[in-house]
């Protein structure tokens, strides 16, 4: 009965599957599946798809077709396991397992690892010096004493090891022009490996937990790679989870003053929070300074008073921080800091460091302010309503960044710096 595609797939999937048990091929092992997919009359379409179902993960030995199919199905996984004289435990048990799915007592199950023996010793190795056959169990040529075939050569490794502790980097093969400069640096790691992938080379490059600096480096370099994995504590994350920060990382590394570039100054955009993903600078504009309520305050004479939301100002930053946690670069002592130096209330006076903010209709929360200014004998009257305040010239962030750089122990920049004209 002729197997359908489907078939066909399943069928090679369950041999390719149970020689990728033991994490890696022998070249007599390549050979042999070859061999199993010509008597089969796939195409090698069929035996990529098998192949990448396998290596995918998770794909579980089953029986595939008629009982004929079944028994002809079990003997090709035991040719190609004992090809090269070897047969993992792993191996055996998911042999016994599909055989007992098809029926077979342990009898039949021997009678089949015979025959699977002598089907692996029968194949003919031919001397690449002399010409002359020998058996596959042969190492060297019986006439001339030449090595015979691949016996020598190291198995394939077919997966990774990936270790349960530090950062572990996989990626594939490929033709991008920052390729070779990426294996090189892999190389370069505390722990270098390569396996075969679907027939495409994998590598992969190991650190601890503390030259996370130095996975980094690799992880830039590879950025222009589709192909890639990334396993922190021996777990599979996505790539930008641990690497969303290296674009920015990369400009910094390329700006006059990179520690003024955390920090906005280069754009005329102070953030005092030492890092510019955190969208909230401190301009006139900024919304974050709306976060709040305002609060009457005073016995005779009742003056409103803002009070900061810094709940709702946490939340928001660290929210916008989470893709770049794992930048070196964060300070996030600072941040803490900065909230911590922030004032909890500002009471809006005329010549003060605060001021009102202006909103473009009355919203819930917001007050109506009644302004009156005096200009050449004439009387002006300003009404508006505010929805919280706004910061009035530099004296408030540097009262902010002196207090906070001081909590954090931060040497290397001052609240002078920050503000001084370029």
């Amino acid at each position: 009965m002729a197997l359908t595609e489907q078939e066909q797939i399943n069928y090679l999937a369950n041999v390719v599957a149970l020689a990728h048990m033991d994490a890696s091929l022998s070249p007599k092992e390549i050979t042999a599946i070859e061999e199993v997919r010509i008597a089969l009359g796939a195409k090698k379409g069929i035996l990529n798809a098998a192949t990448k179902s396998v290596e995918s993960g998770g794909y579980i030995i089953a029986p595939i077709g008629d009982f004929a199919t079944r028994i002809r199905n079990i003997a090709d996984m035991l040719y190609v396991c004992y090809v090269d004289g070897k047969l993992a435990d792993n191996e055996k048990k998911a042999i016994v397992a599909v055989c007992r799915a098809v029926g077979l007592t342990q009898e039949q199950l021997n009678l089949m690892v015979k025959e699977a023996i002598a089907r692996s010793t029968s194949v003919k190795t031919t001397c690449p010096k002399c010409g002359t056959e020998a058996s596959g169990h042969f190492k060297f040529c019986p006439k001339c004493g030449e090595a015979i075939g691949n016996v020598e050569t190291a198995p394939v490794p077919t997966d990774f090891d990936v270790p349960s502790s530090g950062y572990a980097i996989q990626f594939c093969e490929s033709t991008a022009a920052d390729f070779d400069a990426a294996l090189n640096k892999a190389k370069t790691a505390p722990a270098f490996t390569s396996c075969i992938r679907n027939k495409k080379t994998w590598y992969m490059a190991c650190w601890p937990e503390k030259e996370f600096a130095e996975a980094c480096d690799l992880a830039q370099s590879l950025r222009s790679l589709r192909n890639k994995k990334v396993y922190r504590s021996g777990t599979e994350v996505t790539w930008n989870e641990l690497f969303g920060f290296l674009w920015c990382a990369v400009e910094r590394s390329s700006a006059y003053r990179p520690t003024e570039y955390c920090f906005g100054k280069d754009e005329n955009r102070i953030n005092p929070w030492g890092c510019r993903q955190a969208g909230m600078e401190w301009t006139e504009w900024a919304r974050w300074f709306s976060y709040g309520q305002f609060h009457q305050a005073g016995l005779i004479k009742k003056s409103a008073v803002w009070v900061f939301d810094k709940a709702r100002i946490r939340h928001e930053l660290m929210t916008n921080l989470h893709a770049c946690r794992h930048c070196p670069h964060l300070r996030t002592a600072l941040v803490e800091a900065v909230l911590n130096a922030m004032p909890n209330e500002v009471q809006v006076t005329t010549d003060g460091p605060w001021k009102f903010s202006h909103a473009h209709e009355q919203v819930p929360g917001s007050i109506k302010v009644v302004e009156i200014e005096q200009q050449d004998g004439f009387e002006y009257k300003n009404e508006y309503f505010a929805d919280g305040v706004r910061p009035r010239g530099p004296q408030a962030l540097s009262a902010v960044l002196r207090k906070a750089f001081a909590a954090a122990g931060i040497s290397d920049i001052t609240a002078t710096d920050l503000l001084s004209r370029p």
